[in-house]
């Protein structure tokens, strides 16, 4: 018995969805970006500095990129950077928090200042960011966060 003639469902075809990425300058963040590109997605990249080689390399995969400028650790931006990926490419259909900063010293001298900084982006901004992406993913019906 043979399946009915259907085009097979490619699992790795993002054709069509927005995926953001926070941390996308270098390194994983990169990688995750451009590899979701090469699959047809296009790209909100989100990060402290503009992550000039990883626009290119979106850009490489002809899909289009925004990238959008905010430190993670005050909550202040999250509305902004949910807002600018939306009004930019139409809609929101994956985060992927990848952002993530360390603080290397010793237990003895490590500061409350740091211990803030790190819990701050890692942990606080990955809450938030998540729960705005959610607000918009429901909205919209549809979406998931990584």
């Amino acid at each position: 018995m043979t399946a009915p003639d259907r085009p097979m469902h490619d699992p790795f075809d993002l054709s069509g969805k927005v995926e953001m990425v926070t941390g996308a300058n270098t390194g994983i963040g990169q990688a995750i970006a451009v590899g979701l590109a090469q699959a047809g997605a296009d790209i909100v990249l989100v990060g402290r500095t503009e992550p000039v080689a990883t626009l290119a390399a979106v850009r490489g995969c002809g899909r289009r990129v925004l990238s959008v400028e905010a430190d993670l650790s005050p909550i202040a931006h999250v509305s902004r950077i949910v807002g600018e990926a939306v009004e930019g490419l139409g809609r929101l259909d994956v985060l992927v928090n990848n952002a993530g900063i360390i603080r290397r010293n010793d237990l003895a001298v490590f500061t409350e200042e740091d211990w803030d900084a790190v819990v701050d982006t890692n942990l606080k901004s990955l809450f938030f960011l998540s729960q705005a992406a959610a607000q918009r993913c429901v909205a919209q019906r549809s979406g998931k966060i990584v």
